[in-house]
């Protein structure tokens, strides 16, 4: 059997360095505004950047990927913490 994913791995990819901005934007927006229009803005950002963790994220080789894997872990469950504070305040 072939296959064709032995290609060069980086450590950093464009699109995992956007999904932790992502995540880290909204995590800042979310922890400002409780409520209104903005509030639902960084829900949204927040919910791009976590689409974008767990497609660039999904097997991280190496130990600078896994460091970023765990930094976007860390975004993730602050974002889940403040979306829920909003939410139910």
């Amino acid at each position: 059997m072939t296959h064709s994913g032995d290609g060069t791995h980086t450590v950093t990819t464009r699109g995992g360095l956007i999904a932790l901005a992502l995540l880290l934007a909204a995590t800042a927006v979310l922890a400002k505004w409780h409520e209104g229009p903005v509030f639902w803005g960084g829900a949204l950002l927040g919910l791009a950047g976590l689409g974008g963790y767990f497609t660039r994220f999904d097997s991280p080789r190496g130990a600078a990927q896994w460091l970023l894997a765990a930094v976007g872990f860390c975004l993730v469950a602050v974002f889940t913490v403040q979306l829920l504070i909003g939410v139910f305040s």
